[in-house]
């Protein structure tokens, strides 16, 4: 019998992009899913863009919720709390996934040992030169520090809109931290994940996603960001609640 997955999506003014993260979704191969979508105090007409998608649609394993506390975490948590899968996948709202996304990463759980697994993003509305690079680069070096920090015991690598996690041991872990809203919020949950068994690194676990946030801020700023949060977890400093705060971009 396949494990139920219950697929998670923050959503916050996304109406120009959840449509095509929702129509990908639902046209997994995988059997038993569900999927949670979590309005996340938008201040658009994301609710209604999905509320339109799943009547249409008629979609009994799609559910809108509500969580008007903004971040990131906040969402995850509200979706997480009424999630019944055994497995918790991780999504984006301006992701697109494959259609074999969720068989791909309920397959990369199956080792002893791994209570997680996540993979690459290829940003697919960025220039050729750059999601080609970022893509080989992910999947050069990511495999290879994600190997290392582990054996260490210093955390892991865990890719926040590209990730499945077994939903007891994410419970055991202590959920999502919501004091984190958004930078620093995939970090956190890697290490705390780590504790209790292997975070496994697929590479043919990828995922479309949009460049967006990189065009909007500038490449540099919020790369170093990201950087900034993984290597603190890594070597046990305290995260820095006010870097890690990003009420303003969709996501």
């Amino acid at each position: 019998m396949k494990q139920k997955v219950s697929v998670i999506i923050p959503a916050f003014n996304e109406e120009n992009y959840i449509t095509n993260c929702l129509e990908a979704i639902a046209k997994q191969d995988y059997p038993e899913y569900e999927v949670l979508i979590v309005n996340n105090a938008s201040t658009d007409n994301t609710a209604v863009v999905i509320e339109q998608f799943i009547a249409n649609n008629t979609l009994t394993n799609f559910f809108l919720l509500y969580e008007n506390r903004k971040g990131t975490n906040m969402a995850r948590e509200c979706a997480r709390l009424a999630a019944t899968g055994s497995i918790i996948a991780q999504l984006d709202a301006d992701c697109i996934p494959s259609s074999d996304w969720i068989s791909k990463g309920v397959k990369a759980l199956e080792p002893k040992h791994v209570v997680a697994a996540t993979g690459a993003y290829y940003y697919f509305d960025s220039s050729l030169i750059v999601r080609t690079a970022s893509l080989l680069s992910q999947l050069v070096s990511y495999p290879v520090i994600n190997t290392i920090v582990q054996k260490f015991n210093r955390g892991a690598i865990l890719i926040g809109g590209n990730a499945f996690v077994y939903a007891n041991i994410l419970d055991l872990a202590g959920g999502y931290n919501t004091d984190l809203t958004f930078y620093g919020d995939d970090v956190d949950v890697a290490n705390r994940l780590a504790e209790y068994g292997w975070i496994n690194y697929t590479p043919t676990l990828i995922m479309n996603s949009s460049y967006r946030r990189y065009n909007a801020l500038g490449f540099w700023k919020v790369n170093k960001k990201y950087q900034d949060f993984f290597w603190n977890i890594i070597f046990r400093k305290n995260i820095d609640l006010v870097n890690t705060i990003e009420l303003v971009h969709p996501r």
